[in-house]
């Protein structure tokens, strides 16, 4: 369960920085750079985030829709599906992307995952709209219905004020964003949803306590 009292946080000691895992000093910036930070990285790897498997074999992007005319012609919108493992029927993601017209290529860009669907950044009822598991608060669910009904139509740029694409396209820029609920539902059942099956070993129903979780995936 969750703690997010601070008192009830039991007391520990930092490791310090600059002391190598077997207890010498580093002495200067290539003991720092060929061995500490990655003794460091690697606490990360196993006490913090997880350790995530490496890119899966047969990974294929499909381009599923272009518009080159969007904002009366200054931007291109563009999605891609992503099938982790090549097949149509395991979890896969949706990139939706929007690309300046009017600059030299390749262009600088935003990246990042939206949390209401990719549709939830723009006002635009031509993006796909996301059929995944989404969270509503409470104040929304009049709206668009039981926390695990799929995206309704009226949820259309709602989160359009935390991604402002005409004026990124104006200065520019690109913007690449894909639906975190793509990658894990944030919701518990045990590890049995999103992307983390696929790296299971046989026999495998959850990940090990040193393996990826929800953040980390």
């Amino acid at each position: 369960m969750p703690n997010y009292d601070e008192s009830k946080v039991p007391k520990y000691t930092l490791p310090d920085l600059l002391t190598f895992s077997d207890g010498t000093k580093v002495k200067n910036a290539d003991d720092w750079n060929r061995k500490r930070r990655p003794e460091i990285l690697n606490l990360f790897r196993e006490q913090v985030y997880g350790k995530a498997p490496d890119r899966p074999k047969g990974m294929r992007f499909v381009t599923t829709s272009v518009d080159r005319n969007v904002f009366n012609g200054k931007a291109t919108r563009k999605e891609v599906t992503v099938y982790f493992t090549g097949k149509e029927s395991d979890p896969n993601m949706n990139i939706l992307i929007y690309i300046p017209n009017k600059c030299p290529r390749p262009v600088p860009a935003f990246i990042g995952l939206n949390f209401r669907g990719n549709h939830s950044i723009y006002h635009d009822p031509a993006i796909t709209l996301s059929k995944q598991w989404t969270w509503f608060r409470k104040q929304y669910q009049k709206i668009y219905g039981p926390v695990e009904k799929p995206a309704a139509d009226a949820a259309y740029g709602n989160r359009a004020k935390r991604w402002p694409v005409e004026s990124i396209m104006e200065r520019n820029y690109a913007v690449a964003t894909i639906y975190y609920g793509d990658i894990d539902p944030d919701y518990d059942d045990g590890f049995k949803n999103g992307v983390h099956p696929l790296s299971y070993k046989e026999g495998q129903s959850a990940p090990a306590p040193d393996e990826w979780g929800s953040i980390s995936a």
